[in-house]
């Protein structure tokens, strides 16, 4: 089977096709990779240039949520068509919204990785302003969904997002994956009484802020070392990377933050708007325990294997981490709990397999008038 996959290289969707293509080729499948957005970095180009023998394709469009998409997110749209029309896939597995809603030439799928509406209500805890960028948004969002053949959410909260704010029913959930192979680590050696967290610090999504209070709190008994941008990409937003008691060790490439999360004893989830965490699962493949804000992914996807504590109480999270750091045997006990769970569960074949299934289903299907949504192109 012939499938036809989106990416963009501006955050966790690019990690997730890495698995999926690589997962679907071991199943003998056949995969042309597009790329949205950013031209992919090194650390991209260092994976696709281990893959020659991958069909990529580097088109270069803006995304749906940048602050001005249009023309170049419409004028994509052709571009897109005669990549498929050349390659002619049995399926279009879309990582955007903005492409579903059009008649692309083959059956087409959906993955609403996040969404602007529901990240500002799990965030910001109100709903985004209703001015003229949200509504289009709002507006592309609900017409990629309804011209889909089928929707995927990774996990069960991001499917009820779905459903609460553009009435979409019946999205099949597939969790997202990492290989266990790329966060192999030394089962009996002693990891540093330290806590990690890594990602976007700037976005208040990401919740990181609770690991300033909770340094304050810990007072130098736990090294808190966070990695990750401390600057959105407009500059308006800024991470204090140095407040007291964090250190920041930057930007890291693959390679040396396993080599960090190797080295933890604890990671640190402490995100409000998560609709599925790549950074957990990595940090639980590698060996660390995890202490999760109490937030409803986090409960789906890791319910027993770690601590929660509620989102905004550093007092709460710094006793998580101080109450594991000094009970080692819990401590391993749940860090042996989650790289099971995350071995088992969120493992790139069994991610592929039930993509495959539902592939499968889509390419079988009678053939039908296509589903094609009344679309706002301005």
């Amino acid at each position: 089977m012939r499938v036809l996959v989106t990416t963009d290289s501006a955050g966790g969707v690019w990690a997730y096709t890495e698995e999926l293509v690589d997962a679907l080729a071991a199943l003998g499948h056949e995969a042309t990779l597009v790329a949205l957005g950013p031209e992919p970095g090194p650390v991209q180009r260092e994976w696709l240039g281990s893959r020659p023998d991958l069909d990529f394709i580097a088109l270069g469009a803006p995304l749906e949520w940048y602050p001005d998409p249009e023309p170049g997110l419409t004028e994509s749209l052709d571009r897109l068509r005669e990549v498929i029309a050349a390659r002619r896939p049995d399926v279009v597995h879309l990582n955007q919204f903005f492409y579903g809603a059009f008649e692309l030439g083959a059956p087409k799928l959906v993955v609403a990785h996040s969404d602007v509406v529901s990240w500002w209500r799990a965030a910001r805890r109100r709903d985004p302003p209703d001015d003229g960028w949200h509504r289009r948004y709002r507006d592309w969002v609900r017409a990629g969904l309804s011209g889909a053949r089928v929707v995927v959410a990774p996990s069960r909260w991001m499917a009820e997002q779905l459903a609460e704010h553009y009435g979409v029913r019946g999205v099949r959930v597939i969790h997202n994956a990492r290989s266990a192979a790329r966060f192999r680590f030394r089962r009996r050696s002693r990891r540093e009484r330290m806590v990690v967290a890594a990602g976007r610090l700037w976005d208040e999504g990401k919740g990181m802020t609770d690991l300033l209070g909770a340094a304050a709190v810990l007072g130098g008994d736990v090294q808190v070392v966070l990695a990750g941008p401390e600057t959105s990409p407009s500059g308006l937003e800024r991470f204090p990377v140095r407040a007291p008691g964090v250190r920041w060790v930057g930007v890291l490439g693959p390679s040396d933050l396993r080599r960090l999360l190797a080295r933890a004893a604890v990671y640190a989830a402490t995100s409000r708007y998560e609709p599925f965490g790549l950074a957990p699962l990595e940090a639980a493949l590698a060996g660390c325990a995890l202490v999760l804000a109490d937030i409803p992914t986090y409960r789906e996807l890791w319910e027993g294997c770690g601590e929660f504590y509620p989102p905004g109480d550093a007092a709460a999270l710094a006793a998580a981490i101080r109450g594991l750091m000094d009970a080692e045997g819990r401590r391993r006990a749940l860090a042996e709990a989650a790289r099971a769970r995350a071995a088992e569960r969120y493992s790139p074949e069994r991610m592929a397999r039930q993509y495959e299934a539902l592939y499968r289903e889509l390419a079988a299907a009678p053939a039908a008038a296509p589903r094609v949504a009344a679309h706002p192109r301005s």
